[in-house]
């Protein structure tokens, strides 16, 4: 009730608003500025229109049909064994408990022969992980490997149990590999219901399922991050979707992705993922710390094989918020995700467009787009308020509401309940995010993880010097040219008034 009578609410204040605007005032050229920001809102909105399509479409009849076959199908697309592999670093012991034992129960009911490989750093989480294993009595066809490795990443972590499915003497093409990330819980059956898809599918490499937050805690900071979260996941069920009608997703989930086992045992895949590194026109060679689900995904997608998004699978994550500060908090997720983004997005680009498909292609270029078409928007509201009136804001402030709201009611097809903070962070999202994509494009070589506080090690002195430098002049350049273009088409400077900046400097 509470949710009905606020967008009650919101909805009478944009027709309010919306009555308020003095449209008669608006100076022709404004007008015809607003036109063309109208020409671009329909580009930008169309797109999100398209994925929701797109995304329905496959959920609602790709898939079902998809899944009509698997449930039909008999025992021959079974898999002949199933790894799960499961990274673990300085997780919390409650945590782990629930991970491990979820875990272990889908491999006691898959009714497969699984391989639990636990990557882990310390003897405590051996301990724990024993202790679990041997506690629950799974059936002989249930094997527990523990791998030990030194704390220098989940990327090394990984490599470490994909020798372990290497080594395995089992047909690896018949096999799949759970990657599952320390602090995500399996739903009951995601093994099977997962894994039998790739018996439909020769060609199917990889795939990953929807996912979902779980935040404990009631506090006020906890409760505007679980929000965040829930938005978040919603956008992802529809991107992850659209993309899947051609076969493709644009990352393989670290939390829960399952691969073909033959891929993972590849030599070069195990060397892209343990050293994948980056070699930039600007900033020269530097490792990947993060963004080892980017790696994955793309060695599998420049091989050819197929991508699914298993939509009736969920993964439950265990986040943890990073900063009280929700502002900071988010900036620093912000930071992590569109670093790891970008840092692939060159390459990708670079795989043949016959092999990436067209659609995949021109969302990573939208990537780079987005970046700067929603500050496009708010800087013209602002300058055309300098130049015009204040009228001009308004008539920017009553679109953001109304198409923020229609965006929330669309995104109803992905969450059934939406909930009425997702207006103000779907706009939070686009413009806070733009500029932190804005940054982290020109600053690529800064990396962290949020729960580890893990940094990629700065190298001599001159280096760091140059990469600090260079990145903030590139970002400097780039956002003075941005403000420049915006004045010129708010008619606050013309090119009189650039040639004698030009000449006083």
């Amino acid at each position: 009730m509470k949710t009905f009578l606020f967008f009650l609410i919101y909805i009478l204040i944009v027709v309010i608003l919306g009555f308020l605007i003095p449209y008669q005032e608006f100076d022709p050229y404004a007008r015809q500025l607003i036109f063309f920001l109208g020409l671009v809102g329909i580009w930008r909105y169309s797109w999100f229109a398209l994925n929701i399509t797109r995304s329905l479409i496959y959920r609602k009849i790709k898939f079902k049909k998809i899944r009509k076959a698997e449930e039909e199908a008999g025992s021959e697309i079974d898999p002949e064994h199933v790894f799960i592999l499961i990274t673990t670093f300085r997780i919390g012991t409650s945590v782990s408990v629930e991970v491990y034992r979820a875990a272990i129960q889908e491999a006691i009911n898959c009714g497969y022969d699984v391989t639990l490989i636990a990557s882990i750093v310390e003897m405590s989480e051996e301990r724990l992980v024993r202790k679990i294993f041997l506690e629950m009595n799974p059936p002989e066809r249930v094997k527990l490997v523990i791998t030990r490795i030194k704390g220098t990443g989940k990327r090394d972590g990984l490599a470490v149990g994909f020798r372990v499915v290497a080594n395995a003497p089992v047909n690896l093409f018949r096999s799949v590999v759970a990657v599952v990330d320390g602090d995500s819980i399996l739903s009951e059956g995601t093994i099977k219901k997962s894994a039998r898809l790739f018996g439909l599918n020769d060609n199917l490499g990889a795939l990953t399922t929807d996912e979902d937050a779980r935040l404990d805690g009631k506090d006020w900071a906890t409760n505007i991050y679980r929000r965040w979260y829930r938005l978040r996941f919603a956008q992802r069920n529809v991107s992850m979707g659209s993309l899947a009608l051609s076969n493709r997703v644009l990352t393989l989930t670290g939390r829960m992705s399952m691969i073909r086992a033959n891929i993972v045992a590849d030599r070069e895949f195990v060397e892209t993922v343990q050293n994948d590194h980056i070699e930039h026109w600007r900033l020269g060679r530097f490792k990947f710390l993060t963004g080892d689900d980017k790696s994955s995904w793309y060695y599998v997608m420049k091989n050819g094989w197929d991508m699914l998004y298993v939509p009736d699978v969920i993964v439950y994550t265990i986040e943890e918020i990073p900063h009280k500060n929700y502002f900071i908090g988010s900036i620093m997720l912000m930071q992590r995700w569109f670093g790891n983004q970008y840092r692939t997005n060159e390459r990708a680009l670079k795989i043949p467009r016959k092999v990436l498909g067209w659609y995949a292609w021109y969302a990573l270029w939208d990537q780079r787009f987005t970046m700067w078409t929603s500050p496009y928007g708010l800087f013209i509201a602002i300058f055309g308020a300098i130049h015009w009136g204040a009228y001009i804001f308004a008539a920017y402030i009553w679109w953001v509401m109304l198409s923020r709201l229609l965006m929330t009611f669309a995104y109803r097809t992905s969450r059934k309940d939406i909930l009425p903070s997702w207006p103000f962070f779907l706009y939070y999202n686009q413009i806070v995010g733009s500029f932190v994509k804005i940054y982290i494009w020109n600053h690529l070589y800064k990396q962290s993880w949020t729960r580890q506080k893990t940094k990629l090690a700065a190298g001599s002195r001159f280096i760091a010097w140059y990469q600090r430098f260079s990145s903030n002049t590139m970002l400097l350049l780039q956002m003075l040219f941005f403000i420049i273009i915006i004045n010129f088409l708010v008619q606050n400077i013309n090119f009189d008034d650039l040639w004698s900046y030009i000449n006083w400097l």
